[in-house]
């Protein structure tokens, strides 16, 4: 199992306090709320770690980075009050797709949920439908300092 001490150097990494809108009412997180603090994650990366807000890669640019694929697994319960330390490595990145890797870890650095998305770079092809396209060379540049050791990262050695 990877700890937050193995990603430091290359993750971006971000907290999060749990609040009382993560939570069912016994004060646990909430699995569907995960996923919108995934997405959360991601957003924040591409803001911070990339330079292309969500707003102008949407609106300005007319672009978007939809999720093609998730996979989770929840370890342990997190709480109201807790803060969790949100991680995000890239292991892959294609011609127009990228493999993030997410950890959320809690007190003492205990994992408490782990994910592997794949996005896909998109804009509005033939009729106003989304199609891939190739990742832009400013965000390429970005995404590559976020790559995990373990990465398969196309066009790098």
């Amino acid at each position: 199992m990877r700890t937050g001490a193995d990603v430091a150097q290359h993750a971006f990494v971000k907290p999060l306090l749990v609040r009382f809108k993560h939570c069912d009412p016994a004060g646990i997180v909430f699995y569907p709320r995960y996923f919108e603090m995934i997405n959360d994650l991601v957003e924040d990366w591409c803001a911070e770690g990339l330079g292309l807000s969500f707003g102008e890669m949407h609106l300005r640019e007319g672009m978007g980075v939809p999720t093609a694929n998730i996979e989770c697994r929840f370890s342990a319960p997190s709480f109201l009050g807790d803060t969790l330390v949100r991680s995000l490595e890239v292991t892959r990145l294609g011609r127009s797709s990228m493999t993030l890797r997410i950890r959320f870890a809690g007190a003492n650095d205990e994992t408490r949920l782990q994910a592997t998305l794949v996005l896909v770079w998109v804009a509005k092809g033939e009729g106003g439908r989304p199609a891939p396209i190739a990742v832009p060379a400013a965000q390429r540049e970005a995404i590559v300092r976020f790559a995990a050791p373990d990465s398969d990262i196309e066009g790098v050695s």
